[in-house]
């Protein structure tokens, strides 16, 4: 508890006393996998999601082999990724998203 306090502004009594443990196997079952991705500390992260070949040093890279994965991301996330990675999703979102139904 005292190492994850660092995660939880350095204060013992904001660290959950229980978790739930989920495998990369059963991820893959699920229906619809949906994973967040904020801020430039997991820019490494998502690069080898979208660009890396699936391996086990990368757990993230798995979702490649999921039919209906998604990751959602902000710019920070994105400092990592090729610019024509890049490009080629910022193509996709906006092909797909209208702005006006976000609201």
């Amino acid at each position: 508890i005292i190492a994850n306090s660092r995660f939880f502004d350095n204060d013992v009594n904001k660290v959950p006393k229980t978790s739930v443990t989920v495998g990369v196997g059963t991820v893959l079952d699920a229906k619809e996998v949906l994973i967040m991705v904020n801020g430039h500390n997991k820019a490494r992260a998502l690069a080898q999601a979208v660009q890396g070949s699936v391996n086990q040093m990368w757990t993230i890279t798995a979702l490649q082999l999921h039919p209906k994965g998604i990751i959602v991301c902000d710019e920070a996330a994105c400092e990592e990724l090729t610019v024509g990675i890049y490009k080629y999703f910022k193509d996709i979102e906006g092909a797909h998203l209208d702005p006006a139904s976000m609201l």
